[in-house]
């Protein structure tokens, strides 16, 4: 059994001060693809919606603590092992950021964050 990982790996980023852009391959040995689903792997969308959190607060300082809720929230197309996706977070102001994550198979998903 390979260990397991918990982030997707980073293949490129482009960080400014209202935006982060990055390539994240979603490997095989994700954790939390284990029984989510029993015949096919399928990333599930807390975990997405969790990484927008950590990531808004890692490069635009939002503070869990401040989080009010998420808006707009849309789930497309679920996302595989292996698929290579666009991630994309913009501060739009001191209380919301939006995000998105597309691949070349299409839009996964897309929202907005609310702090208080």
């Amino acid at each position: 059994m390979s260990e397991f990982v918990y982030h997707g790996e980073i293949l490129t980023s482009e960080i400014s001060e209202n935006s982060v852009v990055m390539k994240i391959r979603i490997p095989e040995n994700l954790f939390y693809f284990q029984g989510h689903f029993p015949d096919i792997a399928i990333l599930p969308g807390v975990v997405m919606t969790n990484w927008v959190l950590e990531y808004a607060e890692q490069f635009f300082d939002f503070k869990p603590t401040d989080f009010i809720g998420l808006n707009a929230l849309k789930f497309m197309l679920v996302v595989r092992p292996n698929y290579e996706l666009d991630f994309t977070l913009s501060k739009i102001n001191d209380t919301k950021c939006s995000f998105s994550y597309i691949s070349s198979h299409g839009k996964h998903c897309s929202g907005k964050v609310l702090y208080k």
